[in-house]
């Protein structure tokens, strides 16, 4: 729910900026940093998303397609319905907290999986590996709640890191150079 002391809010500059804000409000209007842990970016990153400042990463895209059952076509363009499934209009997601001793262990994970790459990331480059390999492991789960469906899907995540690790070390340019 808007805070109703809070700034008026921008009128967003793109098409895709006004759909991500509408797919908000119909979802319930879960504030912006709910949004943001959710989907393992800043509160500011949310915020450029909504004005039309920046695009999401696909990533993000789908996290907006699993938490609130969008229709990635009606995203990116406009066309078709908003929500694949229309019994989740309305619908508020389930907003729960980090799982602490899970995120841990994707860390420990991602650290392990670049060490055995032979891939040095700065601190920040990390953290994201880390977040985005935790938001992957929700988004895969049924129950993201249950840390031990988490944590059994560990190897899964190891799995999609080699592969990702494999291909980038494979493109040029990608950034993921050998220490």
């Amino acid at each position: 729910m808007r805070d109703p002391l809070a700034r008026p809010e921008i009128k967003p500059k793109t098409p895709l900026a006004e759909r991500l804000r509408d797919l908000r409000r119909r979802c319930g209007d879960p504030q912006r940093d709910e949004l943001a842990k959710l989907f393992g970016v800043s509160v500011t990153a949310i915020a450029t998303y909504e004005r039309g400042e920046r695009e999401p990463a696909a990533s993000v895209l789908a996290a907006y397609a699993e938490v609130f059952g969008a229709n990635l076509n009606w995203l990116l363009t406009g066309e078709g319905e908003m929500f694949t499934d229309p019994s989740k209009v309305g619908v508020k997601p389930a907003m729960q907290g980090l799982n602490p001793a899970v995120f841990r262990q994707v860390g420990r994970l991602v650290g392990r999986m670049h060490n055995e790459a032979g891939v040095k990331l700065p601190p920040d480059a990390v953290l994201d590996e880390q977040a985005e390999a935790y938001n992957a492991l929700l988004a895969r789960a049924e129950d993201p709640a249950d840390a031990a469906e988490l944590e059994s899907l560990l190897p899964w995540l190891e799995a999609r890191l080699r592969k990702k690790l494999q291909a980038a070390a494979a493109e040029p340019g990608t950034g993921k150079r050998q220490a």
